[in-house]
């Protein structure tokens, strides 16, 4: 009876909810994946040399940043896609959710009253996906300067 409650305990813990560490930690380190951690020191001295019209006020609002970046690997793709799906959304509101010609992007965030306190962009492609963690306070004109880049 024990060996079947461990058993149950075991395999429940592993359909659970993951942690936005946990898919980091699974992913890091493995083939054609890519993984940034960018700490807020990094961060003061990439504003530094970015002019202030471009951003720089906004990087320095930035504690860190994580990104992980899956490319031409099938087998892992499909697999973050399984973790994403039981990634525990608990604290965090839905920004933004689109699928359209079968890409994913969905974007979450926490929140302190206005300030958004933590940052998560989750895309899912045909040959690659990408996890990005933003953490830091950011204002919603700041929420606003983020999702213009790069357009």
């Amino acid at each position: 009876m024990i060996l079947m409650l461990a058993l149950f305990i075991t395999t429940t813990t592993s359909v659970m909810a993951q942690t936005i560490d946990d898919i980091f930690n699974e992913f890091k380190g493995k083939p054609n994946v890519e993984y940034l951690d960018v700490p807020k020191a990094m961060m003061g001295l990439a504003a530094g040399s970015i002019k202030e019209e471009t951003g720089a006020d906004l990087i320095k609002k930035i504690d860190s940043l994580r990104i992980l970046s899956i490319e031409n690997n099938s087998q892992l793709k499909s697999l973050f896609e399984q973790r994403v799906k039981t990634l525990s959304k608990k604290g965090y509101e839905q920004m933004v959710n689109s699928n359209e010609d079968g890409e994913k992007a969905q974007i979450l965030v926490k929140t302190k009253g206005k300030t958004v306190t933590e940052m998560l962009i989750i895309s899912i492609e045909d040959d690659e996906c990408a996890l990005v963690q933003i953490c830091g306070e950011i204002s919603p004109e700041d929420t606003q300067k983020l999702q213009n880049i790069g357009h």
